[in-house]
């Protein structure tokens, strides 16, 4: 049996335009099917960085904050996406409410924000970013 590498990219955001191109670089990266978790404190990038990639992979219009709605979702050319936001989740058992299943099982890649809430219900992540403040800019790890 072959193990899997697991690949650990770094790199230092000074600017919302870093991030911006970023985000494009790792959407030109992804492979189907993808999940990716954003892990941050408020603030730190995790929307920009998604808003990013669901652009990069041929969405043209607004990319809704899911922070209201939990779930927004993106029928692209290549990609079915769906963009979670579960910072207002009180329990992971509020998944199943948002037909979580169907949104997993149609997707091509699953964006997750706020992962911690949703422990024990969310699928084995590709890719989990963690997006943490440097005295000046951001430094953003993935962990592959």
């Amino acid at each position: 049996m072959v193990k899997a590498l697991r690949q650990v990219v770094k790199k230092t955001i000074d600017t919302e335009d870093d991030m911006i191109r970023f985000g494009q670089t790792v959407a030109a990266s992804l492979v189907k099917p993808a999940v990716m978790l954003l892990n941050g404190d408020l603030g730190a990038g995790k929307s920009v960085l998604a808003r990013a990639i669901i652009r990069a992979l041929g969405h043209e219009g607004a990319v809704k904050s899911p922070t209201y709605t939990l779930v927004e979702t993106y029928s692209l050319p290549d990609w079915q996406v769906a963009h979670l936001d579960l910072y207002r989740l009180n329990d992971p058992e509020e998944l199943h409410y948002l037909g979580f299943d169907d949104i997993v099982a149609n997707s091509d890649l699953l964006i997750i924000e706020w992962p911690e809430k949703g422990v024990g219900l969310l699928p084995k992540a590709t890719h989990e970013v963690t997006i943490e403040y440097l005295a000046e800019g951001r430094q953003v790890s993935i962990v592959s």
